[in-house]
């Protein structure tokens, strides 16, 4: 179910419930594993995002992130995706192309194995 919004307090409490529903998504947790995360200039580098004022648009930042790994979707089908129930993870095997992709880290694996 696509959830349209048309005002700033609408989209503020749809961000809201999607930022809640993020951090209880349990295939995001292991992600905090310090020897698998990314720093920013990283992120930065691998998606060649330029923040050039300094400020980073996240959700442009996820977007090209999607794109380099060879998914075709951008971070709002992810909120739409998180928003009806799914996990990032889900998101991310669903949208995954197989069965040649390689991941940001080399592996053959999108998220949490498949």
């Amino acid at each position: 179910m696509k959830m349209n919004v048309s005002n700033p307090a609408q989209k503020q409490e749809k961000l809201k419930r999607f930022l809640d529903m993020l951090s209880r998504d349990a295939s995001l947790s292991r992600r905090h594993d310090s020897a698998s995360a990314w720093s920013w200039e990283e992120l930065l580098s691998y998606t060649g995002y330029d923040p050039g004022d300094g400020t980073i648009d996240v959700a442009e930042l996820v977007s090209l992130a999607l794109g380099k790994l060879g998914i075709d979707a951008d971070t709002k089908a992810m909120m739409e995706h998180v928003l009806n129930g799914g996990t990032v993870g889900e998101f991310i095997n669903a949208s995954w192309p197989k069965p040649d992709s390689t991941g940001m880290d080399g592996s053959h694996e999108a998220c949490g194995g498949g």
